[in-house]
């Protein structure tokens, strides 16, 4: 640009530089333009690599795709908003007229609102199976059935699918397969190795890991899949913003390390309260005691998870005494964070099923879901052994 015709307006070229960043920048532009209506065309007809504006992707959603698709062996993937966002699009962009869900019981709340109140308000109709008992496959997965839903390990309750015959129930009827894999990550289990048709999931937690952004994930093998979901992503909205997926770059750089500490937590808080005379039962799929442990040992790949569930002896003020009491454990509603957070499933995760509901999937309202973080064991323990000495 010459000076004669220079702006403050204008935007600036960017400076030359022979050398590459280290780290990838953050592109927070929405518009990238483009010299003549050639370049632009042959970018939206995919015969060239670009982007045009930021719904339909931008640098940082790309980095983040790539790196969770070769995590997961994906052919590619699609970042969005958030996990419930990536759910969202698999459903609005692939269902038709006639089709109809089958879906896990033990499911994340709002994958268990959506599937069973928001989809059939739109004309899908959704049955429902225990995912740990093949029994209930063949009375919820029928010809008409488009998408199955399920969790490899289950939220709060943390039981484990019994994959090897959900995968073949799918295969029997023609229907596609989507796993949430947001618990197990995919250092835990592949679905797409073993018969999944998608995996998703929620970045916002254990990948990202720093309980500072919304993310979502989709990945999968087929091509048509993929493009699918991309153009629903984009039309609907759904994108994910740029500046999420740059801070999320930072967090998967240490989701190996953190994954592992947090396990080891896991681990010992798991037996240190099943030894406990205040703590009446503990879900953790690495006990011997948990129904499931036998499956967990044959697909976790020699994990069980950074996560461990508890019921408390004692009524809903022994709850809020055991609560206050771990002042320095934060109560919230989320997971996957670097430091341990407790959360009450009956008053938020699962807070819109009625109780006989969440007594049928095993939520009590004295149970106490753990997402374990990183610190020292001994700081967890001594900060567990203390609240339940008054509760």
């Amino acid at each position: 640009m010459s000076n004669k015709r220079r702006s403050v307006v204008r935007r600036s070229n960017e400076p030359e530089n022979i050398g590459s960043p280290l780290t990838t920048p953050l592109y927070s532009s929405v518009v990238y333009h483009y010299s003549d209506v050639d370049q632009l065309k042959a970018v939206y007809e995919k015969k060239a690599k670009g982007f045009t504006y930021a719904r339909y992707g931008n640098p940082n959603s790309a980095v983040m795709a790539d790196k969770i698709s070769w995590m997961e062996n994906a052919q590619g993937g699609v970042m969005t908003a958030s996990g419930m966002s990536a759910i969202s699009a698999v459903f609005l962009g692939l269902l038709e007229a006639g089709d109809s869900i089958a879906a896990a019981t033990q499911l994340y709340g709002q994958s268990l609102k959506m599937t069973s109140q928001v989809l059939p308000r739109l004309g899908f109709e959704t049955t429902f199976f225990d995912a740990s008992d093949p029994s209930t496959f063949a009375d919820a997965i029928h010809p008409s059935t488009k998408i199955i839903l399920a969790e490899i390990v289950s939220n709060p309750m943390l039981r484990v699918t019994d994959f090897p015959a959900l995968t073949k129930a799918a295969k029997d009827v023609g229907a596609l397969l989507v796993i949430d894999n947001t618990f197990t990550t995919p250092t835990g289990f592949n679905p797409l190795d073993h018969g999944a048709d998608m995996v998703i999931h929620s970045v916002t937690k254990m990948l990202s890991g720093h309980s500072d952004l919304n993310l979502g994930y989709i990945g999968a093998n087929d091509p048509e899949l993929l493009n699918k979901l991309d153009e629903t992503v984009s039309t609907l909205g759904l994108n994910a913003s740029p500046h999420n997926c740059w801070l999320a770059e930072k967090g998967l750089h240490t989701f190996d390390l953190r994954l592992k500490q947090a396990q080891e937590n896991a681990s010992k808080l798991s037996r240190l309260l099943s030894e406990h005379p205040k703590v009446s039962r503990v879900h953790y799929p690495g006990l011997s005691t948990h129904p499931d442990h036998a499956i967990a040992k044959e697909l976790l790949n020699g994990g069980f998870g950074t996560m461990v569930s508890f019921v408390l002896k004692g009524g809903y003020e022994n709850l809020n005494t055991f609560l206050r009491a771990a002042e320095n454990i934060p109560y919230g509603p989320s997971l996957g964070d670097v430091a341990t957070m407790l959360i009450v499933p009956a008053v938020s995760s699962h807070r819109e099923l009625d109780s006989s509901e969440r007594l049928k999937l095993g939520i009590e309202d004295n149970l106490i879901r753990v997402s374990v973080g990183i610190e020292s064991f001994d700081i967890i323990r001594d900060d567990f052994l203390e609240a339940l000495e008054v509760a």
